[in-house]
């Protein structure tokens, strides 16, 4: 199992589906905490003065959800998106997704992530 607070961490399959409970808990939270923000961003103008500090408080609860997914070992590639690395490659989860069903290679983009059966059946990595 991942220790917590460790970097650089290289997952294997199981560990990670091990984690994955409780980053989608922690994810869910966050992104429950974000909605009426983001509600409250969407009804402003640009260039209204109150804009400023609803954006920090967005940016203030984004950087506690990346800190505590990082806390537990994987790193966060985007809003909502979590990668444990396996060495090739992540295993790539978004919220709302219920299982990890994806793998990106190291250097590629997010839209290029393929579906994790198929890169296991083809490749038979160690790790899983």
């Amino acid at each position: 199992m991942t220790e917590i607070g460790e970097t650089g961490k290289l997952f294997n399959l199981a560990e990670a589906r091990e984690l994955l409970p409780l980053i989608n808990a922690v994810t869910k939270s966050h992104r429950e905490m974000l909605q009426p923000v983001q509600e409250r961003l969407n009804r402003l103008l640009s260039n209204d003065p109150r804009r400023a500090s609803i954006e920090r408080e967005f940016e203030q609860i984004v950087s506690r959800w990346k800190a505590k997914v990082e806390q537990l070992g994987p790193s966060v590639f985007g809003l909502w998106v979590v990668e444990f690395d396996v060495g090739e490659g992540c295993l790539s989860w978004r919220y709302p997704e219920t299982s990890l069903n994806f793998f990106r290679s190291h250097g590629a983009s997010y839209a290029d992530r393929q579906r994790l059966s198929k890169y296991i059946e083809e490749t038979d990595p160690d790790w899983a």
